[in-house]
């Protein structure tokens, strides 16, 4: 007897949905952690002292800022490919919340009766406000990290005429103003999380439905 190959393709539409849920909880997690490393270690670099040879001062744990840049540029980068595949997973309901704030309707085939909630246009603008941020921190954070090293290189004039330092300030304002939207939204979605995690960890997503007019 030969064995067929289990591929999605041969999976039934109930089980490419379930594992598409569990791919999607597994994203939304590690977008969540990636993150909160990339917060952490970017506030404990904006806090260490600057000078000649400070970037080889032992931060915490005993590894160094130019160690703790390292880890910072790259787990931000894996951040950055998490957020985008769950953009892709989310993308129905984002365009639902950008038509929500052009025409004030969710549903594309035609006017509802009923106007959506208040929270719901909160929720809108928080989502698409962290989107319009998103790209501003990542490329504030590239143009410094490009920029050479050295005694003076604060000092040095980059993009549109601003300097490192003046790049690095508005990198660290714009990406506190997004943590703080963000969450914002892991508020207003912690049910969702909720069953996520509860998926990951039982293999039910058993929860209430709500419906949000």
């Amino acid at each position: 007897m030969t064995a067929i190959p289990l591929t999605a393709t041969s999976l039934s539409p109930a089980r490419r949905a379930k594992a598409n849920i569990y791919v999607r909880a597994v994203v939304a997690m590690a977008m969540i952690g990636t993150w909160a490393v990339t917060a952490a270690s970017g506030l404990l670099l904006w806090l260490a002292a600057d000078g000649r040879a400070a970037g080889r001062l032992p931060l915490l744990f005993g590894v160094s800022k130019h160690s703790w840049v390292d880890i910072h540029s790259a787990v931000a980068f894996l951040a950055v490919i998490l957020t985008l595949t769950h953009l892709v997973f989310m993308r129905r309901g984002i365009l639902a919340y950008a038509r929500l704030l052009v025409t004030g309707q969710r549903n594309a085939t035609g006017p509802s009766k009923r106007r959506p909630r208040a929270i719901v246009f909160v929720r809108a603008v928080v989502v698409v406000t962290m989107l319009g941020l998103v790209p501003v921190v990542i490329a504030s954070g590239i143009v410094p990290w490009l920029a050479a090293d050295g005694q003076r290189s604060a000092q040095q004039v980059l993009l549109f005429a601003v300097t490192k330092s003046g790049w690095t300030d508005i990198h660290t304002a714009v990406a506190i103003a997004a943590t703080l939207l963000a969450v914002s939204h892991v508020v207003v979605v912690r049910a969702g999380l909720a069953a996520d995690v509860r998926l990951l960890a039982t293999g039910q997503r058993s929860m209430p439905r709500r419906v949000v007019r």
